[in-house]
């Protein structure tokens, strides 16, 4: 606990240094020249063949970087070695993909450099992006659909205070959300940095990389979604139609339960007439018992 305390407290005095150093620089002097790429599965499941291209083109366009891949035997090594303290944490995750989106921003915090999915195309060099950054500006996060911002793509320099902050956020994050997806987006995915971007006071440090430049001009996306579940692709289908289709769907649902209601009342009709006549009908073999006795107890006494 001691050691942790210590470095937490050694990270935070070095990151408030880190905030008057950041302010005038120009990223593509100070940004490490290191690419990272991280793959986690628990079912030792192989890279997918689809994202070999994908994968070769930030070495192709970027031949001055240096690529690393990380596996789960490599982060386990660099957490128990660098952040002892969140191990616990990271090795609590349910899911992959919440490893790999907390591991991209310690990784980007230690190192600096780049951080891309395996299913991002680089279209263009890196150092052509950054030399379009106005200084000052020291992390890239690209915009993204429908809103907030993207972790597919971040580029950053080395011990930068925003992937910092966001980092001592992680733990209070950690807890199930209601579903998969949601839990994955909110707990350390886009949704969490987006909400984490909205709260930070330095914004100014940060440039948010247009949506045309990020998915047209810098950059593409193969197929990916590796990690979504039936509910984050039923979140994403309903999300994706037109407004047609949203007023038919409308249409279709609330005749649907006009339906259904009128069912339901014929159904509660019939239901009570059953039991109406029901009871009626054993009130009759009732009195026409009580009437057959009464006729042989009289029987009886004449006898």
């Amino acid at each position: 606990m001691c050691c942790w305390l210590l470095q937490l407290s050694t990270e935070h005095v070095q990151t408030i240094e880190d905030q008057g150093r950041i302010r005038n620089v120009s990223l593509k002097d100070v940004m490490p020249k290191r690419i990272h790429q991280i793959w986690t599965t628990t079912t030792n499941q192989a890279i997918p063949a689809r994202w070999d291209a994908s994968r070769k083109s930030w070495e192709i366009k970027n031949g001055n970087y240096v690529l690393t891949l990380w596996t789960d035997a490599m982060l386990n090594e660099f957490f128990a070695k660098e952040y002892h303290w969140f191990l616990g944490t990271y090795k609590s995750y349910y899911y992959d993909v919440q490893r790999a989106d907390a591991a991209r921003l310690f990784l980007l915090y230690h190192f600096g450099g780049v951080y891309s999915d395996m299913d991002i195309v680089c279209r263009r060099p890196i150092d052509e992006l950054l030399a379009e950054v106005k200084p000052g500006k020291t992390i890239i996060i690209p915009a993204t659909k429908p809103f907030g911002l993207a972790t597919d793509v971040i580029l950053v320099i080395k011990r930068h205070p925003f992937l910092w902050s966001a980092i001592l956020s992680l733990k209070s994050t950690n807890r199930w959300y209601g579903i998969p997806y949601l839990t994955e987006m909110l707990s350390t995915g886009p949704l969490f940095l987006t909400e984490h971007y909205r709260q930070y006071s330095g914004k100014e440090s940060v440039f948010i990389l247009p949506e045309q430049l990020y998915t047209r001009t810098y950059f593409g996306h193969v197929r990916g979604e590796s990690w979504h579940k039936w509910d984050g692709r039923l979140i994403w289908w309903l999300w994706t139609r037109s407004w047609k289709q949203w007023a038919i769907g409308a249409m279709i649902f609330f005749a649907s339960l006009a339906l259904f209601c009128v069912f339901l009342m014929l159904m509660t009709k019939c239901f009570i007439r059953y039991k109406n006549s029901k009871v009626c009908h054993t009130a009759l073999l009732l009195a026409e018992k009580c009437r057959i006795r009464r006729a042989r107890t009289s029987k009886t006494h004449e006898y």
